[in-house]
């Protein structure tokens, strides 16, 4: 066999021969290369394995403290933006077993860093991003109460009052629920569409303790309730309370809400500033000041209260909504084109902010499609005017829309599809059937 080699050795150029010969040694440096990082990974890495100590995790702040009730929704059309979750019956005395990913010292600092970002976007008003940091802890929430109370409150801001309250009644089952989360879980249930399970359920709380907070919150839901006989009831209960504790924010708050929806601005103004100045910095009652102001047609009050709100809390896409209207609003009362032009992009850039938050905003989609329309964007404008028709089916506004939508793009079979739909829902619409008519005469 040597004799082969060399023979073949003997053959081969010159410059060969030394390229084999550099390949060669090349081979036997990384042979022994190798053979020194399995002695390092045997020796110290297996070593410092066995002597690991426990690793020591920065510290997690308090749990931040939460305002004092839960705001309904501005519109009723609040969406649900990620699937519900269906939660199984958990006792805290027996932890649940943790999934696989959340065994070991890693994965205790995975749920300490999810913990902790869950809690510093909760005070930050971001729920929607606390509630995806808590959906990966979940099963470590749902072992201790304390936690499972600040993810209750959590779906609720969310938007997920349907989760929030198995979550909350589980508690309460164990007598757990105190204060806010009293306040908590009978929102949930109104939020949930169970008004009258709410209100029993404060009644019975308000027996057992007569907290006025308590009786505030009860009389907001009756305020609001889907049987709009019962709503007059919550004038007198808000009386009461308010001649109990005159300075009661919660009180004064949903009071002043409960007379906007009766046109009683000026008076609701009066609460809310009340609420306010007891808690200065809470942005719902700051941004509900500015509709307030907006209603009484003190618009540089209700824009410096709105940017005021959105300083505090700039993940509300209520407030930049409220505050698109605003801007709509004095663009169409404004006679200067430039004035028009300007207040209507600024109105543009608040409903996309709203978006930016709540892709599927009804009314900001609405808003911009009527917008992008206006400006010959008529295709984008069928994009966000789409999603609006999709939870108002039976909006005339939108359809209306979306058949001139279709009319400048030339598909006049789209445009009397909606044209038919809106005469279908209302035979006497004059725009619908006098644009109907202009379409036949003109086949």
């Amino acid at each position: 066999m040597a004799k082969n080699s060399n023979i073949f050795f003997s053959r081969l150029a010159p410059g060969d021969r030394r390229f084999i010969k550099r390949v060669g040694i090349f081979l036997f440096i990384l042979l022994l290369l190798s053979a020194g990082a399995w002695l390092f990974h045997a020796y110290f890495v297996k070593k410092g394995a066995r002597t690991k100590t426990e690793l020591v995790l920065p510290s997690v702040p308090e749990f931040p403290d939460f305002p004092e009730f839960l705001d309904f929704p501005d519109m009723s059309d609040t969406l649900e933006f990620l699937a519900e979750l269906e939660l199984e019956e958990q006792s805290f005395e027996e932890p649940q077993e943790l999934p696989r990913h959340l065994e070991g010292l890693d994965s205790e600092f995975d749920t300490q860093a999810h913990l902790q970002l869950m809690r510093q976007n909760a005070e930050a008003y971001n729920f929607r991003q606390a509630h995806r940091h808590g959906s990966r802890i979940l099963g470590y929430l749902l072992t201790d109460p304390e936690l499972s109370v600040e993810w209750g409150r959590i779906l609720l801001e969310a938007g997920l009052p349907r989760e929030a309250v198995p979550v909350l009644q589980r508690l309460d089952a164990k007598d757990l629920l105190k204060g806010k989360s009293i306040i908590d879980l009978g929102l949930a249930m109104h939020r949930s569409g169970n008004s009258n399970e709410a209100v029993d359920f404060l009644d019975n709380k308000i027996r057992q303790q007569n907290n006025a907070d308590f009786v505030a919150i009860k009389a907001a839901i009756i305020s609001e309730h889907s049987d709009i006989s019962k709503r007059p009831a919550a004038d007198q209960i808000f009386q009461d309370v308010l001649r109990r504790n005159p300075s009661s924010p919660i009180a004064n708050y949903f009071y002043g809400r409960h007379l906007m929806e009766r046109g009683d601005f000026q008076k609701s103004k009066t609460h809310l500033e009340r609420a306010l100045k007891a808690k200065p910095n809470e942005p719902r009652y700051v941004a509900r000041l500015g509709m307030a102001e907006f209603y009484l047609k003190r618009d540089s009050q209700a824009e410096a209260l709105y940017k005021r709100a959105l300083k505090l809390n700039p993940h509300d896409p209520n407030t930049w909504f409220n505050l698109g209207e605003l801007y709509l609003s004095q663009a169409n009362e404004s006679g200067r084109a430039s004035e028009v032009r300007k207040k209507t992009r600024l109105a543009l850039e608040s409903y996309l902010e709203t978006i930016g938050i709540d892709s599927t905003h009804t009314n900001a989609n609405f808003r911009i499609g009527l917008i992008l329309n206006g400006n010959g964007e008529h295709r984008e404008a069928i994009r966000h005017l789409d999603i609006a028709l999709e939870r108002m089916p039976r909006n005339i506004s939108v359809m209306l829309q979306l058949s001139s939508a279709y009319l400048h793009l030339q598909d006049t079979a789209k445009s009397i599809e909606h044209l038919e739909k809106i005469l279908h829902i209302d035979p006497f619409n004059r725009i619908a059937a006098t644009e109907l008519r202009r379409h036949e005469k003109q086949q």
